[in-house]
C-alpha cells in the first residue's frame, strides 16, 4: 500500500509512504478523492520523486475536492516539489502549510 488514510475530527491526513509518486501509488491516491473531508492534508514527507503520472493523479485530487468543495493542503513538500506545483499552478487550490497551523484553526 501506497497511501494511508487517517480521518479524525473532519480532518483526513492522506499519508504517502512511498519515496515516488507515480503510475502505481497514483492510482491509490485517486481512490482517496472518494474520502475527503472538509479538511484533507496530503503529507508529502516521504516523497523524494513526482512523476507526470503522479502529478495528474493530484491535479484530478485537487479538481475533484473542488468539485465537493473541500479544502486540500499540502505539509511537509520540498522546495523543488513546490517549485512544480507552482508550476501546474497547483498551490492555488492545494496551499502548503502544516499540521499545527491547520490544528490551531489557522487556514492558509
Amino acid at each position: 500500500m501506497s497511501i494511508m488514510i487517517e480521518q479524525n475530527d473532519g480532518l483526513t491526513i492522506v499519508r504517502i509512504l512511498t519515496d515516488s509518486v507515480d503510475a502505481l501509488s497514483a492510482k491509490e491516491i485517486e481512490q482517496a478523492a472518494g474520502q475527503l473531508r472538509e479538511v484533507t492534508v496530503l503529507d508529502f514527507g516521504k516523497v523524494l520523486f513526482i512523476n507526470s503520472a503522479g502529478i495528474s493523479a493530484l491535479l484530478k485530487l485537487v479538481i475533484e475536492a473542488r468539485k465537493q468543495g473541500k479544502k486540500l493542503y499540502a505539509i511537509n513538500v520540498t522546495a523543488h516539489h513546490r517549485k512544480v506545483f507552482e508550476m501546474v499552478d497547483m498551490l492555488r487550490y492545494m496551499p502548503v502549510t502544516t499540521l499545527d497551523e491547520l490544528s490551531i484553526g489557522a487556514r492558509p
